[in-house]
């Protein structure tokens, strides 16, 4: 695929990479990629590329075909999409560590038995996307050749995943939402709060009175805004910060349910395999494979 080897030129050979299809010519391809930044210049081809990011705070500047650059300090769990037969000039300014996946057209289109269209997607919390890279990146890392029919499953999964973010209609902005200002009080608010695991939790007077709303206009404008309710946000804020501490060699799972502040490990493999589809130590695995 020329998009992959135009990828190990710009950043050196992947940490982990893994073939779905036939060896010749591959209908996708998974790949985790460790490295320093730079710029780099990705050429058009009729590879759909998914990026999941695993590293927080890490300053990229996007250009897809001949769109306006987009900047913005990527979080763990964003996911980034660009199109087929799109040039991709990125700019990363820090440390990268992302999963990778290349899909080709002609695959997405046999497999959906539809033409195939996406947008991009810039820094989006997409958890249906983010779930499904996860769980092809730990089939692929076991090397189980059981696995095969669980790995093409995934891409048909990222497939429709994709072409429902294509539809025009869910490109259309949401409509409300919670003013600049206090968008940033409740991100504020919220950040604090988990980085303090011992904090108690907050409630949804303290976040609605940070944006100098009722509880009613804060659910429903921090909804608009996110897409999800303010509990499913801060559970999800919990898990991105957990595959950060699952990277660290020698931290338990327990260790790191109670870093994030979970009652009980239980409760934090639960709501990640749920939410992410693979528990949180297949996970660990396929990393520090």
């Amino acid at each position: 695929m020329k998009p992959v080897a135009e990828t190990i030129a710009a950043v050196g050979p992947p940490v982990f990479m893994h073939s779905i299809g036939e060896k010749a010519s591959p209908s996708a391809m998974i790949a985790r990629w460790r490295h320093s930044g730079g710029d780099f210049d990705i050429g058009a081809s009729d590879i759909v590329s998914v990026v999941v990011n695993l590293q927080d705070g890490v300053p990229v500047r996007h250009r897809i075909g001949d769109s306006a650059p987009r900047a913005h300090v990527a979080a763990v769990g964003s996911v980034s999409v660009t199109p087929a037969h799109q040039r991709n000039q990125i700019s990363v300014r820090g440390e990268a560590d992302v999963l990778q996946l290349f899909l080709r057209e002609s695959f997405l289109e046999t497999a959906l038995e539809a033409p195939f269209n996406c947008l991009p997607l810039f820094n989006s919390h997409d958890s249906e996307l983010q779930a499904a890279a996860m769980q092809l990146f730990v089939s692929a890392t076991r090397g189980d050749p059981d696995d095969l029919l669980l790995l093409e499953s995934g891409v048909r999964r990222v497939a429709a995943r994709l072409l429902v973010r294509g539809d025009p209609r869910s490109a259309q902005p949401a409509r409300g939402g919670l003013a600049r200002a206090a968008h940033r009080r409740v991100n504020d608010m919220i950040t604090a709060a988990l980085e303090d695991a011992t904090a108690p939790s907050l409630t949804l007077s303290q976040l609605a009175g940070a944006a100098s709303l009722s509880v009613n206009h804060f659910i429903r404008a921090f909804r608009q805004q996110t897409g999800v309710t303010p509990h499913r946000h801060i559970v999800l804020r919990r898990l991105e910060r957990g595959i950060t501490l699952l990277k660290k060699p020698g931290k338990s799972v327990a260790e790191v349910s109670d870093g994030v502040g979970f009652a009980t490990p239980a409760h934090f493999i639960a709501t990640f395999r749920r939410t992410m589809g693979v528990t949180p130590g297949a996970f660990q695995a396929a990393l520090l494979r």
